[in-house]
């Protein structure tokens, strides 16, 4: 009975009024996803950051007790690597809008800034994050490489590396197609329905 009569409401109503109601739909809808997606970068920016206190603090030891120079540069430039790592995503937060900006459309154009900004970031993370640390691990074995089980090691990790380097791509090029491109493609119809 409530489903007739507002059907009846619903048919009765004029196209502008309809207009408004999608409208205000599709903000409802998308306020949610970008609450998703703002809360699930906050998480990822909080692994990055752990992950490379335990790098740091793991290589530490590296560098104090390890006889080879090669080994303890190459820990310290493993430390830099970590700590540019877990600091990285904090690039991509200044572009995060603010929920009191003066209009909906202008909170729409920042939130499709900062979601560009996101997705050039996982588009380019095999570049900073994956292929920078190949030519560190080469130097960290380089004084070691004549010993038969150093030169297990250094493979097995240079080979458990280039997985990891193809999982994390195969990972981020998923979480652009799957999240961020459609959130866009969102964010650009309500704009459009907002400015006609």
């Amino acid at each position: 009975m409530v489903e007739d009569e507002l059907i009846k409401i619903w048919q009765s109503s004029s196209n502008q009024e309809r207009v408004k109601f999608e409208k205000s739909k599709l903000m409802i809808e998308l306020q949610s996803s970008l609450g998703r997606l703002h809360r699930w970068w906050k998480y990822m920016e909080r692994v990055n950051v752990i992950s490379g206190w335990v790098t740091v603090l793991g290589f530490i030891p590296g560098i104090i007790w390890v006889p080879y120079a090669s080994m303890k540069i190459g820990s310290a430039l493993i430390m830099v690597w970590a700590i540019y790592i877990g600091t990285r995503g904090k690039s991509v937060k200044k572009f995060k809008p603010n929920d009191l900006e003066e209009n909906y459309l202008q909170y729409l154009e920042k939130t499709r800034t900062y979601l560009l900004a996101q997705k050039r970031f996982f588009e380019t993370s095999l570049n900073w994050r994956v292929l920078t640390i190949y030519p560190i691990l080469i130097l960290f074995f380089a004084d070691i490489w004549d010993k038969p089980l150093a030169r297990y090691v250094s493979v097995s990790s240079f080979l458990a590396l280039v997985g990891i380097g193809i999982y994390e791509n195969y990972r981020s090029k998923k979480r652009v197609k799957n999240e961020i491109k459609p959130r866009i493609a969102r964010i650009d119809e309500l704009i459009e329905k907002l400015e006609e």
